[in-house]
């Protein structure tokens, strides 16, 4: 919580504060050290223990000075060290080998290298300018860091909170808006064989989404359309309309909340599940530095806390409710509007 300044005055200073300022220090170094065992492949070579020594001749490298890294690598829990020999811990084989099942290598690299620009030039030189979004490379490299953020790290929230609802053993047609990945949809329809999803994204990722869903035999369970959701026929009889991160798009966000009640069945719901900035827009740390680059090459997208309940109410839901639900990537809230009075309280 953020305090005013006279009460900022009034009271002693927090010696944490201190220590998080010495921790800030380090953190640049723990994220080096994690940058050089992705560019030089050090988790990828790692399928069996091997000595520094080794790795160096491969490497053609200092032998002393790469065992110092590795032993970085080790004290940061992404490598374990026995008898002089390094290996991949469970957590480094599965968030840092290119083939772990929940890699997160593109993601990374891609966050380190928007967030880690010099905030100062962002400051005070003209804003960059827009990202080429007709470039094919921007939608591959969108498409690859989506995946890896909803394996690795959304995947088991999201489910969570669709699982939760009471509707959900109800539901059949689930509408997925602006998913960005097909994780999301590949697990719902593998854990409910009678549930359809419809996946509704802009023509790059829809394009290389349906190939992959078509490649799996998969395109009677998982409809994918292309489309922007502001102009696009959201259809009709959806039971649940689901969008994570996605509606900071919207050109008229009452007006969207609208168009997705309209086409949900009878006692269909519209969950939606986004940050929501309190404190004057300062708190959730998380979010409001983890999006400063971004915000200062261009619009500050992140929504207010109860902006999204407030237009659900305002596009005509009969009930909208909202709580906080605590992820791994900061506090999120979500916000489910029925379309028709819920049964019971």
């Amino acid at each position: 919580m953020t305090h005013s300044p006279a009460a900022t005055r009034e009271r002693a200073p927090d010696p944490a504060f201190a220590a998080r300022l010495f921790d800030l220090v380090q953190a640049p170094l723990r994220w080096q050290l994690i940058e050089i065992g992705l560019t030089l492949d050090l988790f990828d070579r790692l399928p069996t223990a091997r000595t520094a020594a080794d790795m160096a001749r491969e490497l053609d490298l200092d032998p002393r000075r790469l065992a110092l890294v590795l032993d970085g690598l080790s004290a940061l829990g992404a490598l374990g060290k026995q008898d002089g020999h390094y290996a991949l811990t469970a957590e480094g084989a599965a968030y840092l080998s290119s083939a772990g099942p929940l890699s997160l290598r593109p993601m990374l690299l891609n966050l380190a290298s928007r967030r880690h620009a010099a905030l100062a030039d962002l400051l005070t030189e003209p804003p960059p300018p827009p990202l080429d979004m007709s470039d094919p490379a921007f939608w591959t490299r969108a498409a690859a860091n989506l995946r890896a953020f909803h394996r690795a790290m959304a995947l088991p929230v999201m489910l969570e909170a669709l699982e939760g609802l009471a509707s959900w053993p109800r539901a059949r047609r689930v509408l997925d808006l602006g998913a960005g990945s097909d994780v999301l949809a590949r697990a719902i329809v593998a854990r409910s064989p009678e549930k359809t999803v419809t996946i509704l994204d802009l023509p790059p990722l829809a394009a290389a989404l349906a190939e992959g869903v078509a490649a799996d035999g998969l395109e009677d369970r998982i409809i994918v359309r292309a489309g922007d959701y502001n102009t696009a026929d959201l259809g009709q009889g959806h039971d649940v309309a689901w969008a994570s991160m996605t509606l900071y798009y919207a050109h008229d966000l009452e007006a969207l909340c609208a168009r997705v009640g309209a086409a949900l069945a009878p006692g269909g719901v519209f969950v939606s599940f986004h940050e929501g900035l309190t404190d004057e827009r300062t708190q959730p740390e998380l979010h409001v530095v983890g999006r400063l680059t971004t915000a200062l090459r261009g619009p500050n997208l992140s929504f207010d806390h109860g902006r999204i309940a407030s237009a659900l109410r305002r596009a005509g839901f009969a009930r909208v409710d909202s709580h906080p639900v605590a992820t791994p990537f900061g506090l999120m809230h979500l916000d489910v509007g029925w379309k028709t009075p819920p049964a019971g309280p």
